[in-house]
């Protein structure tokens, strides 16, 4: 074995006292919490980084004790002055020694944590994210979107045995209004390191089925500041910015505004006062359609009574166009009675004296009247002759004279030419 060669426990005695020798003192110290344990001694085993600004690339890494007599005093005096608790990604500024151990090797111990440091970190941080969401022009979206008017279908997020969720329940099924809603359970954590990806995960779950909803509620009962801080963790904040339906926050705070209650649709203080809300909105849409069905049957009405007016404006109208129009046609009925009847008599006298005439050339021609003027008729066997070739010697023939008739028999026959024909 060579002469210069050491053990292993005296090689970290060595370091130890040089440790102790070279730092006596103990020193104000900025780091992040990266994990944190608590046994069941009470003694807090903490494992601190410093990452860098430029792009989180951990710079520096060393554990860190806070033993149970000093823990049991710094936690609650730490979580009351900044109202978080002591927690992986918290910044702290603390005091401690610097401290080899043999068998542990190096560490440091805090005795003492500056709380202020911390509050002006959680700011920083929350005032951080709230930029970097300007930076992005996401920060509007969510409340940008329109809030439905009748919010009946209600995604709620929320822990389900939590009284808040209670709460909620109670006033938005009992409101006085009788209105009706339909609420679906999205259970997540709503607090802890965890919360944000468990609220996140609940949004996806929604947003596979969108159109089942009308609005989103983001629900929890009271708690401390500490609880809170989920809700300024950007990843949830950009979710809510993203998401396609209207979301409401009331996460039972009444001071403080988280980042998600900045970027929600509506941000609300509790869970009670969401669901009133949602009442007054339904009630507000309720008086908008009394307002409506007033207005409609005003205009109605008033349609009614213009076209009431107008139709015995018309009756009257119509009354008096009738009169109008029944006399003139009783006048021009009358002028063509008297046209008819002058047309009528005119004919009538027309046809009187066409008979008169026809009357006075009948009695010209009436065979009495011709043989009156000297003329006679002469028949053969009841038959008028009009021709000699009629009759032959012998033949009985009856001549007719005004006065009377004469019968005779025929000796001779004698034509126009002078031809004679004699009795046979």
């Amino acid at each position: 074995m060579p002469e210069a060669s050491l053990s292993l426990s005296r090689l970290h005695q060595l370091i130890a006292d040089v440790v102790k020798r070279e730092f006596p003192d103990r020193f104000w110290v900025v780091a992040e919490i990266l994990e944190l344990h608590v046994n069941r001694s009470g003694h807090c085993y903490l494992e601190l980084i410093e990452k860098s600004e430029k792009d989180d690339a951990i710079l520096a890494r060393a554990r860190a004790t806070i033993w149970a007599s000093r823990f049991s005093m710094l936690r609650p005096f730490f979580e009351s002055a900044t109202g978080t608790s002591l927690k992986s990604g918290i910044k702290l500024l603390f005091k401690a020694s610097v401290e080899f151990h043999t068998l542990y090797g190096y560490s440091l111990n805090i005795t003492d944590i500056d709380p202020s440091y911390t509050v002006g970190d959680l700011a920083r941080k929350k005032q951080e994210v709230i930029r970097r969401l300007r930076e992005q022009g996401v920060i509007e979206m969510n409340r940008e979107l329109p809030f439905p008017a009748v919010p009946q279908r209600i995604a709620v997020i929320s822990s389900e045995t939590a009284a808040g969720y209670g709460d909620f329940m109670e006033t938005i099924e009992n409101n006085s209004h009788r209105f009706r809603f339909e609420t679906v359970l999205f259970p997540a954590l709503m607090q802890g390191e965890e919360a944000a990806g468990s609220m996140i995960a609940a949004l996806e779950a929604i947003f596979e089925q969108v159109t089942a909803f009308d609005c989103v509620a983001i629900i929890r009962g009271g708690g401390s500041k500490a609880d809170l801080e989920c809700y300024n963790e950007y990843e949830l904040a950009y979710f809510i910015t993203q998401f396609p339906l209207p979301v409401i926050t009331g996460i039972g705070h009444e001071r403080d505004e988280t980042v998600a209650d900045l970027v929600a649709n509506r941000g609300l203080k509790t869970p009670t006062a969401v669901a009133e809300f949602l009442v007054d909105q339904m009630l507000a849409f309720e008086f908008l359609l009394s307002s409506l069905h007033e207005r409609m049957t005003g205009s109605v009405k008033r349609i009614v009574q213009l076209q009431a007016a107008r139709l015995e404006r018309y009756g009257r109208d119509l009354q008096h166009l009738s009169h109008g129009f029944i006399h003139r046609r009783q006048e021009h009925l009358e002028q063509s009675r008297q046209l008819l009847r002058r047309l009528c008599g005119t004919f009538i006298t027309r046809r009187k004296d066409h008979l008169a005439m026809l009357e006075k050339q009948a009695a010209l021609v009436d065979p009495a009247n011709i043989m009156k003027r000297g003329y006679s008729m002469t028949l053969r066997e009841g038959k008028l002759l009009k021709s000699v070739r009629g009759v032959k010697a012998g033949d009985r023939i009856e001549t007719w004279l005004s006065d009377g008739r004469i019968i005779s028999n025929t000796e001779k026959i004698k034509k126009k030419n002078g031809q004679e024909r004699d009795q046979l």
